[in-house]
């Protein structure tokens, strides 16, 4: 037994090495070719950038490699009401198996066939189960997280073939990605569960949740979304289905070639839009000058520049609920409660986890400098020149006179000589100053900003009046009321406690009355934004709760 586990772990050990060989003999293939079809230009193809303009710069007879291990299977044209059920060719990509399945039912079973294959690793304090599945290489030591795992690879696999055949049925181009990713899944850390109000189903396959749901929509009284927290409402049973996905995170389509997949196919189109259009061609964005592939993805980008939502504490206005959420989290809430996110290595403290990823890496910067200060001095070009290769942004300032304008390196550079020189301020609510690229490919700075007319009329009608920021005097008191039904999440009453609220004009700064308590508190303005969360921390449903001054 000692011995078989050993050939186990040393197969499992040179799968890396085969891939990386196999790897290596493409790119050497692909360098023999260093000209392209024009014979115009020479291209290292090292990277997947340089790949990506070796192939845009080939013309149209250029053709995309295909992906590590790909079935050659030519597209099927498929009227598009039926695009996910008729005639899709599901490849099981199992090792040494390549078998290929029209009925998606028989697939999953055949898929399932393959648990008892996983490579087993035994490891001095565990078992370790790897997955076997091509360009997949997935290990864990939770055999039931590996059951999730390879089920979600038959119903990975059957959007792949209704990708495959989109490309016909769509008209779409090949995807110009690296395929050696396609088949690598998201984490599967717990189980699949059913969070409709008052059912408690969990599943170790993903298409049976899905299953598991439709029989929820079909029963739903006036189309109601009873998902926890959620309570919408629909005129029409397709229009719920297709809300439910967002909560299910299904998806209907996948890209063949890379393994990407999708909610909607204008998703999937605009993703290969992007990869085969020239990007000098691009159509730019008439706010800021970015180029984009299409009509419609510059549409969809011009609503992040008009600002719809307007902060109640300052007069900062944001394009999302997400962005002013984030506004609040970092200018008006206090430090010390929403910087949880502790760094193991000093004192600092992030608001988000995001910000915590950002900052360790401070605490390698000098080993990591040492080390390039070592491999500059074993190699011929200096420090200079490795600088001279990096593609600096150059900031100019729009209000020098023409014949001396200052251009520097740093947009920090550049906000300092604006205050300092020009005496410019950015407006209320702003913590910074934001600049775009112009026509020259300078930066400078934003000079408009775009909102909905009653967010300005709201802004300026109350701009009289100084707006006060939430800082640690102010706490909140935090009582149940209701519980959640299958329309509305759990019911809070927020209050505040003014403990340090004083008077003015009263001697000693003694505490305000208890009357007076109360008048403050009705003349207040409070906006609260409540959210519930899954088991993992995700948010389902949010609920603001406002509460404005009263007009006496």
């Amino acid at each position: 037994m000692q011995n078989s586990v050993e050939c186990v772990e040393n197969r499992v050990e040179t799968q890396p090495k085969v891939k990386l060989l196999r790897c290596v003999e493409w790119l050497q293939n692909q360098n023999e070719l260093k000209k392209a079809p024009n014979g115009s230009k020479e291209f290292d193809i090292d990277s997947n950038a340089s790949r990506k303009e070796f192939l845009l710069s080939g013309g149209d007879d250029t053709t995309v490699p295909s992906g590590v291990d790909e079935l050659v299977i030519q597209p099927k044209f498929v009227p598009v009401r039926h695009l996910r059920t008729k005639d899709l060719e599901m490849q099981c990509e199992w090792q040494s198996c390549f078998s290929c399945f029209s009925d998606y039912e028989q697939f999953q079973e055949h898929v399932r066939s393959h648990q008892s294959q996983l490579h087993v690793i035994q490891t001095e304090e565990n078992v370790d189960y790897v997955c076997l599945w091509d360009v997949c290489g997935h290990r864990t030591s939770d055999f039931s997280e590996m059951i999730r795992h390879i089920n979600y690879h038959a119903y990975h696999a059957r959007l792949l073939a209704i990708g495959l055949n989109g490309r016909a049925t769509l008209k779409l181009e090949q995807c110009r990605k690296d395929s050696s990713k396609r088949n690598q899944l998201p984490p599967l850390k717990h189980k699949h569960s059913c969070m409709w109000v008052e059912c408690s189903q969990s599943y170790n396959s993903i298409q049976s949740l899905f299953d598991h749901v439709k029989h929820h929509i079909s029963y739903s009284e006036r189309h109601l979304c009873s998902w926890a927290g959620c309570g919408a409402v629909f005129p029409r049973r397709p229009l719920l289905t297709m809300h439910v996905r967002s909560h299910t995170r299904e998806r209907v389509i996948a890209c063949y070639h890379c393994g990407q997949h999708f909610a909607c196919n204008r998703k999937l189109s605009d993703h290969l839009i992007r990869q085969n259009v020239d990007p000098s061609t691009g159509i730019p964005c008439s706010m800021c000058g970015v180029l984009f592939a299409s009509e419609y993805l510059k549409r969809e980008h011009e609503r992040q520049h008009i600002s719809a939502y307007a902060c109640a504490m300052c007069d900062m206005s944001a394009p999302s609920p997400a962005a002013l959420a984030y506004h609040m989290r970092y200018r008006h809430l206090s430090s010390s409660g929403t910087r949880t996110h502790a760094c193991p290595h000093c004192s600092y403290k992030a608001v988000t986890k995001s910000d915590l990823r950002k900052h360790i890496p401070i605490h390698k910067k000098k080993k990591r400098k040492a080390k390039d200060i070592e491999v500059i001095s074993d190699s011929d070009s200096s420090e200079e020149e490795v600088r001279k290769k990096k593609v600096l942004k150059k900031y100019a300032c729009h209000m020098c006179p023409e014949k001396e304008v200052k251009v520097f390196s740093r947009g920090t550079r550049l906000t300092t000589h604006l205050v300092k020189v020009h005496g410019a301020q950015w407006s209320f609510g702003h913590s910074r100053f934001r600049y775009q690229i112009s026509d020259d490919g300078m930066y400078r700075l934003t000079t408009t900003r775009f909102e909905y007319e009653d967010i300005s009329k709201n802004i300026l009608d109350d701009y009289s009046r100084p707006k006060e920021s939430l800082n640690k005097t102010l706490e909140f008191e935090v009582i149940e009321i209701a519980d959640a039904t299958k329309t509305t999440p759990k019911q809070f009453e927020i209050s505040l406690k003014n403990n340090d609220i004083k008077e003015e004009g009263q001697a000693g700064g003694e505490n305000v009355k208890k009357e007076n308590r109360d008048e403050i508190d009705q003349n207040r303005a409070v906006e609260i934004t409540m959210c519930d969360v899954d088991h993992d921390g995700n948010i389902i449903n949010t609920k603001i709760i406002q509460s404005y001054p009263l007009q006496l």
